[in-house]
Formats: structure tokens, C-alpha cells, sequence
């Protein structure tokens, strides 16, 4: 292939993946109702296009779809920095699946990197406007709860249920501010994970394999990480506001680990028993969509550590 055609197949490539990247946020700020869905796929098209097209393409299409999306937030840090924390995870996820690291340590440093990008972004633009960063994020969060009570009104949402919404806010935005970067944490690990699952079908199609997204349904988290979540649960009966606060944002962070647990033994006996397609497809969605399920799932992978529903060690005791 020539210079100037292999130019142009790479500038409609990086075009291509600016595009589908800048048509996924239109989506997400276009339809309230879709946009949380579709912000799990937002990592996607950077994370495949960083694998594809290497690191200063990768990083060509993250600055430039970040700069389309500064324009169009403003002024919404918490907003901002909720979008640049996706781009960032598509954008380190292929940076560090690239290394040869463990599963673990894949999501665990692009996490890291990502929360910590974001802070320093956070205080330079607080050093910046000359304010403290707890101030403007409790000031974007309660723009976004304004917001927020807005739409519920438009949806037809009982008056009673806004006006008790209304007069719990100050008490909701006391309480996000202190638990945001758990909250965040939290969610960019489920979207570190859903990528992960994304790019191994995605590889998988092309013909290629990456043993650490080999056997993901028999994954279980280190043991001492139950007494981790006990200790810190601890905290949550003390008297004192700051351990409570910190316990409570550390069983946030531990919440998605043990979601990755429980799901993993879900599937391993999906797995184990053949279900059909369909019965998947539902078992998957009810998990989603409702919070109890959800719930139900932490709990399966908790008790997993010490239960060992899928008979783990039983194996690898029979292979050796």
C-alpha cells in the first residue's frame, strides 16, 4: 500500500472513530431516558480504534471527541468529568491490555489512572476558577438534581413524590458529594468490566485470543477482601460522621467485586447446564433491570469466597 493511500485509509478510520464516538453522546444527551444504557457504550469505539490504529491514533480520537464534548457541557463539571472518565477507560483499557498484565491488574491500574486523571483535571479547573473542588461539585450536583426534578415533572411524576425529592435535596446533595468518587469508582469499574466482555467477542470474532479473557466465569476475588468488606461495614454503625462516611464509600468500591464474583458463578452454571440462547438473554435482563437481583448477585459472589458454589479448588485439584 502506497503513502498517501495508507494516509487515507488512516484518516477514515480515526474520522470513522471520532464519528461513532460523537453519535454515541449525542444519543446519550439527546434521550434522558436511554443515555445511562448508551454511556456504558461510550468506552467501545475509543477502546477498539486505541487496539486497532495504536496509541497516538487512540489518542487523537479521546482528545478530539473530549473537546466536541467540552463544548457542548460548558460549564457541567460533574457532567464533564463523567464523559471524560468514560473516554479515558476505552483509552487505558487498550493501553494496558496491550501489557502482558493479569486480569486483575488490567481493570484495577485503569481505574486507577483513569480516577486519578480525573481529580488532577478537577483541580487544576477548581485552581483555575479560583474554588474550592467540593463547592463546584456540590454546585453541578445540584444543578443536575434541578434538572433532574424537572424531567420527573415533565414525565407526570406524582407532585407529592417531587415536593419529597424537593425537601431532601439539601440532605441528597450532602450525601453524593461525600460518596461521588466511590460512586465513580464504582461505575467505572462495571464499565471496565462490560468493555472487557465487549472486546473479548470483539477479538474473538477476528480470530484472537487473550488467556486472561479466557475463563472469566471462574474469576473469584482474593479472601481477604471479605474481611475487608466486613471490617469496613464496621464503620457504617459507628457514631462518628468521617468512619462512617468512609466505610460506607469503601462498600461501594467492594460492591462491583463482589457483582463480578456472583455474576461469574451465574455463568459458569449457565454454562454448566447448556441453558438456550433465550433463557440467557432473560436471566441476564432480570439481573439488570431489577435492583434485587442485583443485590442477589453481590450476595451469591460474597458467600462464593467461602461457599465455593462452582467446587473451584476441587478442580484445580483434579488437573494437577
Amino acid at each position: 500500500m502506497t503513502m498517501p493511500a495508507e494516509q487515507n485509509r488512516l484518516f477514515r478510520e480515526v474520522t470513522t472513530g471520532i464519528l461513532v464516538t460523537v453519535l454515541l453522546f449525542t444519543g446519550i444527551v439527546s434521550i434522558p431516558l436511554l443515555g445511562f444504557f448508551l454511556s456504558i457504550l461510550l468506552p467501545m469505539p475509543v477502546l477498539v480504534y486505541r487496539l486497532k490504529l495504536g496509541r497516538k491514533m487512540g489518542a487523537v480520537i479521546t482528545s478530539v471527541v473530549f473537546c466536541i464534548i467540552l463544548a457542548v457541557a460548558g460549564g457541567i463539571y460533574v457532567d464533564l468529568l463523567f464523559y471524560a472518565a468514560l473516554l479515558l477507560v476505552g483509552f487505558f483499557l487498550g493501553e494496558y491490555l496491550e501489557k502482558p498484565l493479569s486480569i486483575e491488574k488490567t481493570g484495577v491500574y485503569t481505574c486507577l489512572t483513569t480516577v486519578g486523571i480525573c481529580i488532577l483535571g478537577m483541580l487544576i479547573v477548581s485552581a483555575g476558577a479560583g474554588q474550592n473542588l467540593v463547592s463546584i461539585v456540590s454546585e453541578n450536583i445540584s444543578t443536575n438534581i434541578d434538572i433532574t426534578l424537572k424531567l420527573y415533572s415533565e414525565m407526570g411524576v406524582p407532585q407529592e413524590n417531587i415536593d419529597v425529592m424537593i425537601n431532601a435535596s439539601d440532605t441528597i446533595k450532602y450525601v453524593i458529594v461525600r460518596i461521588l468518587p466511590a460512586l465513580i469508582t464504582a461505575l467505572l469499574m462495571f464499565e471496565i468490566w462490560l468493555n472487557l466482555l465487549f472486546i473479548k467477542k470483539f477479538l474473538a470474532k477476528k480470530g484472537i485470543t487473550l488467556a486472561r479473557l479466557e475463563g472469566l466465569n471462574q474469576w473469584r476475588a482474593p479472601e481477604y477482601l471479605v474481611w475487608a468488606a466486613i471490617f469496613f461495614g464496621i464503620f457504617i454503625g459507628l457514631p462518628v460522621q468521617a468512619l462512617k462516611l468512609f466505610g460506607i464509600n469503601l462498600l461501594i468500591i467492594l460492591m462491583p467485586v463482589y457483582f463480578f464474583q456472583g455474576i461469574a458463578v451465574v455463568s459458569y452454571f449457565i454454562e454448566k447446564k447448556r441453558f438456550p440462547v433465550f433463557l440467557k438473554v432473560l436471566i441476564y435482563s432480570i439481573i439488570a433491570i431489577q435492583q434485587i437481583f442485583l443485590l442477589l448477585v453481590m450476595g451469591l459472589g460474597f458467600f462464593d469466597t467461602w461457599i465455593n458454589f462452582r467446587k473451584l479448588d476441587t478442580m484445580e485439584s483434579s488437573d494437577k
